[in-house]
């Protein structure tokens, strides 16, 4: 049996045409590993098909992937679209995919509006991110923020990537006002990236807090959560990590709005399990994911639900 997986988070860089500011050594995030990151990525670094599974036996195969933007230009986020564009028509890929481009929610509506359109005119661009992380309460609580969401949800189908941390203290502050900017613009899709940056202690304060405002942003119909980023937090996280955060969500947003996905080539900064040595490869990251407690325990709807169908419906692929 093959089974199909959409990857719905993933970066693909050149760094002779782009600029990736944050990638250079001499710029925050000062990771140590950092230059395994410091070099091209392309459609053909995604090859997992035919891959087998050493459980299961069953082969696995890239369907599709949604493109998240990468910082490859953020005064003119639609250069990178066009250089997607290309990379698509160059390297004759059938897979299904998506982009979601960079957008600069604090600029003014006009400004805004004016970029909107350009990103509008290539038709893989299914959505935009401003990444928070820090700057979510600053952000969030400025007028040409709300109004831009605004413009946002005029547009049918868009989604907005939705990067912060919701296990500090700071998203206390955070939460009022990120709750009424979901509730104000109810026909745009908000998608949690990498699960809201869970602790890895489990029951802990931090963890208990990430709860709670996992189950409060899952009663909102129009938000959605991507499984991913654990090398972010943890360069040696372990599966029963992952399938425990996986598990949380999966109860509080109900399986049909739950993803799991890459976040690569920074998933290459995750060391192996075990005895191997080294870091994990693609093919690496997405055995571990099908060889999981989390997915062992699913039907074959459900898991075909995680990998492949709610990316499929929710991203519009």
């Amino acid at each position: 049996m093959t089974i199909n997986i959409i990857d719905p988070h993933l970066h693909l860089f050149n760094r002779s045409l782009g600029d990736y500011h944050w990638l250079n050594s001499e710029n925050p995030p000062f990771w140590p590993d950092k230059s395994l990151l410091q070099r091209d990525f392309t459609i053909k670094d995604l090859a997992i098909d035919n891959l087998t599974s050493s459980l299961t036996q069953d082969k696995i195969k890239l369907a599709g992937f949604v493109h998240i933007e990468a910082g490859f230009d953020n005064t003119k986020p639609w250069r990178e679209l066009e250089y997607l564009d290309n990379l698509a028509m160059e390297s004759g890929s059938c897979k299904k995919s998506r982009t979601v481009a960079s957008i600069n929610l604090l600029t003014t509506p006009l400004d805004f509006n004016q970029t909107l359109d350009k990103l509008q005119q290539h038709a893989s661009m299914i959505g935009v991110r401003h990444i928070l992380d820090e700057q979510a309460y600053s952000t969030l609580a400025n007028h040409n923020t709300q109004s831009n969401f605004a413009r946002l949800n005029e547009v049918t189908d868009l989604v907005f990537e939705l990067q912060l941390s919701l296990a500090d203290e700071s998203a206390k502050e955070v939460m009022p006002l990120l709750k009424q900017t979901i509730a104000n613009n109810s026909q745009l899709s908000f998608i949690i990236n990498h699960a809201g940056f869970p602790p890895t202690e489990i029951n802990s304060d931090a963890w208990r807090l990430w709860q709670k405002h996992i189950t409060t942003l899952a009663k909102y119909a129009n938000v959605f959560i991507k499984c991913s980023g654990w090398e972010m937090t943890d360069r040696q996280y372990k599966m029963s990590w992952f399938s425990a955060v996986s598990n949380f969500c999966i109860g509080a947003f109900s399986i049909e709005r739950v993803m799991l996905a890459s976040n690569f080539p920074l998933c290459l900064l995750a060391n192996k399990v075990g005895k191997k040595l080294g870091n994990k490869s693609y093919q690496d990251y997405w055995r571990d994911i099908l060889e999981s407690t989390l997915i062992k325990q699913c039907s074959k709807k459900e898991k075909n639900a995680l990998l492949y169908d709610n990316a499929l419906d929710i991203y519009k692929i």
